[in-house]
């Protein structure tokens, strides 16, 4: 799946300091106010009004150029805390979407070990209940015991878990699905794909994705303030508030942008087989031996 994320983040650089310049500047002021306030008069507002109001007396006194100059140094220290929290969402990725560094790739696969089992203990009971009988013969009772163990079984993972997370499943379980359906190897044609999207699509598909990193952004925040929470506690407040949106909003925004490339798989394949000339097999509903063919087209034969 990191290709095709690789391939929908593309011109978000371009927008990162005007998403990060706000938080960043309102990180800085958190610190200032923790730097003054700290934890014996956390809540003291009018002591933190009045070292305001001496800060605002004593650079009012300063030339034009000081302060202009104190401005600069402001917003660059909240470009900076943005570009910090920038880098460090590249990494967080790989922690919500479960692609772990080295020290911990044994609890990972201990987590995906454990999440396998509880999904594979439910398949067998879907498994179970369907077998005995076609799905015309089942009784209501039947039918409603394997949508709610369906249900479950999907909450940990639309296919068996690869990942310790939900949030990676969820992204991994796209390669898996449109795999199992028409034999494509997502990775290999992606870009190709991407090539003969149209542009609605792709606007589409960048908007999802900035959403993912928006939420994925808002868990480093998150780590940021807790950090800040030990020199002033209310930050710890906003660590944790902040904590719990990131918590329900990435595994949202993941399914989204897992949506949304399915989707497209889905609407705009046949169209790359008749770009790429598989006019033949373009025919009809694609199936799997379209994607065997764009296959050996996208991995050049390897």
């Amino acid at each position: 799946m990191a290709p095709v994320l690789d391939g929908l983040g593309e011109k978000l650089a371009e927008k990162w300091l005007t998403a990060l310049a706000a938080p960043g500047l309102l990180f800085v002021g958190a610190t200032a106010t923790a730097a003054v306030l700290g934890h014996t008069h956390a809540l003291d507002w009018s002591l933190l009004r009045g070292r305001a109001g001496h800060w605002a007396t004593t650079a009012g006194h300063w030339s034009t150029g000081g302060q202009l100059a104190a401005a600069a140094l402001l917003i660059l220290a909240a470009v900076a805390v943005g570009t910090l929290v920038r880098t460090c969402g590249d990494g967080a990725v790989r922690i919500w979407t479960g692609d772990w560094p080295g020290p911990l790739r044994s609890p990972a696969h201990r987590l995906t070990a454990r999440r396998a089992r509880r999904w594979d203990d439910l398949q067998t009971d879907i498994e179970q209940l369907r077998t005995p009988r076609p799905a015309r013969d089942r009784t209501a009772d039947v039918r409603q015991e394997i949508d709610a163990l369906t249900v479950r079984r999907d909450r940990i993972a639309l296919a068996r878990p690869t990942r310790p997370t939900y949030t990676g499943d969820r992204l991994a379980a796209t390669v898996v699905r449109v795999d199992t359906q028409y034999g494509i190897d997502l990775a290999a044609c992606w870009p190709r794909l991407w090539m003969v999207l149209p542009e609605d699509v792709r606007t589409e598909l960048r908007t999802v994705r900035t959403r993912f990193d928006t939420a994925v952004v808002g868990s480093v925040w998150a780590a940021c303030y807790a950090v800040l929470g030990c020199f002033w506690w209310p930050a710890a407040v906003a660590a944790v508030v902040t904590g719990l949106l990131a918590r329900q909003r990435v595994p949202q925004a993941a399914a989204a942008l897992a949506e949304h490339v399915e989707s497209a798989v889905d609407v705009h394949l046949r169209r790359l087989a008749e770009e790429i000339g598989l006019t033949g097999l373009a025919d009809g509903p694609p199936d799997r031996r379209l994607g065997l063919a764009l296959n050996r087209i996208a991995r050049k034969a390897t």
